[in-house]
């Protein structure tokens, strides 16, 4: 199975239906997302739901993610544990729960996100999230609503009282 026959038996793009589609085997969908090469916002979205079936599969075990700069790793992810070195757009976008440990992560970190963990050394940008908890040594933006429990360098993010006045 292939990247292009899970896209081809889906009405949509949910979590739901790609996991009604794609193989049960982690083995299986890691080849499938080795072997992609998603280009448009669909594929980069199904290829990210892969990677949480993957986890929330292997769960307690860890899924090492060796492919790198994927968007969307660790969409909706509810449980399980993600571990690779480089994320690009979106890492854990909408996460319920889990954890995912990255050395490098693209744009809009977190967004949506209402639970789990996400560990890096490096983000580009923290998205609006609900809740759960970031911790990074170096982050180059942050969002303006945030909701998750945030560390940078070991100091907790907490707006100042000017920025907040004027939503900065």
């Amino acid at each position: 199975m292939e990247l292009k026959d899970i896209i081809k038996q889906i009405g949509n793009v949910s979590k739901g239906e790609v996991k009604r589609v794609a193989p049960q085997d982690c083995k299986e969908i890691k080849e499938i997302i080795i072997k992609s090469d998603p280009i448009d916002l669909y594929e980069k979205m199904v290829v990210g739901f892969l990677t949480s079936l993957c986890a929330e599969y292997m769960y307690p075990e860890t899924f090492y993610l060796e492919r790198g700069n994927l968007d969307y790793i660790g969409f909706e992810l509810e449980k399980g544990n993600i571990e690779t070195q480089a994320a690009g757009k979106n890492l854990g976008t909408c996460m319920k729960g889990g954890k995912i440990i990255v050395k490098t992560a693209g744009e809009e970190t977190g967004s949506g996100m209402s639970g789990g963990e996400i560990i890096a050394e490096e983000i580009k940008s923290i998205g609006n999230t609900i809740g759960g908890r970031i911790i990074t040594k170096k982050v180059d933006k942050i969002s303006k609503t945030q909701g998750a429990d945030i560390s940078i360098n070991g100091v907790k993010f907490r707006r100042g009282l000017v920025e907040r006045l004027f939503g900065r």
